[in-house]
C-alpha cells in the first residue's frame, strides 16, 4: 500500500471516540478482555492524567493506528514508560505507521522524564505477529523479566 503520510495527534475529548473504536477493534481481534464501556472509561482516565498518553495516527483524515503510553515510578529506573497498546488497522500495516507511533511514544516518554520505555508482549501476540522481532527493529531488547498478575 506504500508509505502514506500520517499525522500523529494526541487523543483529547474530541478524538476519544476514534480512539475507543480502534482500541475496541484491537481487543476483539486479539481476544483481549475489555468491554467497549471499560475501554472508553479507562481511555478517558488516561487522557486526563498528565503521565499517560494516547495518540492516533491519521492518514487521509481517517484514524488508522493508535498507541497508548503509561508511566510508573521505579526505584531502579525512576520514571519508566510503557507502550501498553499499539494497533495499526490491518489494511495499513507495513506502511510505516507502526514505526511512526513507536517513535512518537518514545519521544513522549522522553518529554515525561522517563529513563526508558518498555513494551509488554504476550506469548500469543509474539507467536502470531512476530512482535519481538518487530520491536527489536526499534531498539527494544528482552529484559529477562516476567510479569505475574493478581486481579483485585
Amino acid at each position: 500500500m506504500g508509505n502514506p503520510s500520517c499525522q500523529i495527534l494526541t487523543v483529547d475529548d474530541g478524538r476519544i471516540g476514534a480512539a475507543v473504536d480502534l482500541l475496541s477493534r484491537f481487543f476483539a481481534e486479539e481476544g483481549f478482555s475489555g468491554s467497549r464501556s471499560t475501554i472508553a472509561a479507562n481511555a478517558r482516565r488516561m487522557i486526563a492524567d498528565p503521565f499517560h498518553w494516547i495518540a492516533l495516527a491519521w492518514a487521509n483524515d481517517t484514524p488508522v493506528g493508535i498507541v497508548t503510553v503509561t508511566t510508573m515510578l521505579y526505584i531502579e529506573w525512576g520514571r519508566l514508560g510503557e507502550i501498553g497498546d499499539l494497533y495499526v488497522h490491518p489494511d495499513m500495516r507495513g506502511t510505516g505507521i507502526g514505526a511512526a507511533l513507536i517513535e512518537a511514544a518514545k519521544e513522549r516518554c522522553r518529554t515525561l522524564g522517563c529513563s526508558a520505555v518498555s513494551v509488554t508482549l504476550t506469548q500469543e501476540g509474539d507467536a502470531r505477529h512476530g512482535l519481538m522481532r518487530f520491536y527489536e527493529r526499534f531498539g527494544f531488547t528482552p529484559s529477562g523479566r516476567s510479569f505475574a498478575t493478581h486481579l483485585l
